[in-house]
């Protein structure tokens, strides 16, 4: 993400650049509407997972060669698939966290995301921007990757791309193979964490249906079926005392 811009940047005007993240950004829009329509699967960790590596596999392609188009359209298909990561992860700690504790892990996890943007441009920058960059437009970076990312502009920032996709995509891999990731998906499946708290909703909702409510009392004088009711099973309704023209009971002139 720290690279994005910079790139950007080298293949469009500023002008032209803002256009193509405005219409790159419908993808959020359709990554929704995907996620609505069809939902995150059985299991949402095992959908994130496979969305994350194949993010690394389009991180990893769409700068392979120094093409405008080839970029806007990984920008838009990427964007696309930032809902479905997202969705699953909310959906997971919903599930599979303590309600009591559900308001820290949330704010753990937004403090964490929203802190990886600059520590990665802090730690990425300054090594493409004083080691790859340079070392790609030597002859040797050339000669070394130059079947892989072609000739062209950036090819220093294209290749830490295509490095980071693909560690993106290997620590994936290896996270299906983490105890973690065991243990959380037999919770979501068998959603034990909160099953006591869902029981006692549940427990709740089928005294009160048990219990019933009481049929609503159709007011005097409102008509219709209402009063028709109230006429059939002889319930007599209170009837106002009638008012005098300012409000004031009738005086008793006897």
């Amino acid at each position: 993400m720290a690279l994005m811009d910079p790139y950007g940047l080298e293949l469009f005007s500023v002008q032209v650049w803002g256009l193509v993240l405005g219409v790159t950004a419908t993808g959020f829009i359709i990554g929704g509407g995907l996620v609505a329509k069809f939902g995150l699967g059985k299991n949402p960790i095992r959908t994130m997972l496979w969305i994350v590596m194949g993010m690394g596999v389009l991180g990893a392609v769409f700068v392979i060669r120094d093409w405008w188009w080839l970029y806007a359209v990984g920008i838009w298909v990427y964007m696309a698939l930032i809902p479905p990561v997202e969705a699953a992860e909310q959906t997971v700690i919903q599930k599979v966290v303590p309600f009591a504790t559900q308001g820290r892990v949330f704010g753990f996890a937004a403090a964490f995301e929203s802190a990886a943007a600059p520590v990665t441009s802090f730690l990425i920058a300054p090594i493409a921007q004083f080691a790859i960059i340079p070392y790609m437009e030597g002859a040797d970076g050339r000669a070394t990757w130059g079947w892989l990312l072609g000739d062209g502009q950036s090819r220093g920032i294209a290749l830490v791309f295509v490095f980071a996709g693909l560690v993106m995509v290997v620590a994936a891999a290896l996270a299906f193979l983490t105890r973690s990731y065991r243990i959380l998906s037999r919770q979501y499946r068998t959603a034990e964490v909160n099953a006591d708290v869902a029981q006692t909703a549940d427990d709740t909702a089928d005294t009160d249906d048990a219990a019933g409510t009481p049929a609503p009392v159709p007011l005097a004088g409102s008509g219709g079926a209402g009063f028709g009711r109230a006429e059939e099973s002889g319930t007599t309704l209170p009837q106002p005392a009638s008012r005098g023209l300012h409000g004031e009971p009738p005086r008793d002139e006897s």
